[in-house]
Order: structure tokens, then sequence, then C-alpha cells
């Protein structure tokens, strides 16, 4: 009924759903770093008495530095996610001794015993 190129597609299809999805949310993401950043220079201006003039050049500033800033942070947690992925792969992670632990057990039965 179906053949190989019919169930490709539909795979095909499911995959770009889900970027399609994934870029909404990434683009959503990135329309409330915007926003709040394009309210933080008037909430500095207003609750903090900053010196600052509120102008469209400082309120673009500030949403540039924000977006900016929340770029690094998801290229940040991409490195991570790859690093401890590689990490767990390749088995570098050291394994703790545990000779804390096998002291307490130590003097505690030491303990008992003598009781």
């Amino acid at each position: 009924m179906f053949g190989v190129e019919t169930a490709g597609l539909v795979v095909l299809f499911i995959i770009c759903l889900y970027l399609a999805y994934k870029g909404i949310i990434l683009l959503s993401r990135y329309l409330l770093i915007v926003f709040i950043s394009a309210l933080f220079p008037v909430a500095l201006i207003k609750f903090f008495g900053v010196n600052l003039p509120l102008t469209i050049g400082t309120i673009l500033a500030f949403v540039y530095l924000g977006v900016i800033s929340y770029t690094i942070y998801l290229g940040l947690s991409v490195i991570e996610v790859i690093g401890k992925s590689a990490v767990k792969l390749l088995g570098l992670k050291e394994k703790k001794k545990g000779k804390g632990g096998r002291l307490i057990f130590l003097l505690y039965y030491s303990r008992l015993l003598e009781l």
C-alpha cells in the first residue's frame, strides 16, 4: 500500500514539523528577550533613577545587548551538552574512590563491636 518513498516523505514531513515547532519556540523566546531588554532601560530610569537618556538608540542598544547575551547563552549550553555527551561516550569521567564512606562504615561498625 505504501512504498518506501511514501514512508520517507512522511518521516521527512514529521522532521520538518518538529523543526518548525522548535523554530517557533526559539523565535518566541527571542521576542520575549527583546521585550524584556527594551523595558530594562525604562525600569532603570523609573525605579532606580539612573541618569540615562531614554532614546530609541538607548533602547536598541539594550535590545542588542540582550539578544547577543541570549545567543551566547544558547551557544554555551549547546557546547555544554556536547561536552557532557562526549565525556559520557568516551568514559573520561573519574570515578569516586569512596574512601570517606568506607572510613565511616569502619568507624560505625567498630563502635558497634565495642558495645
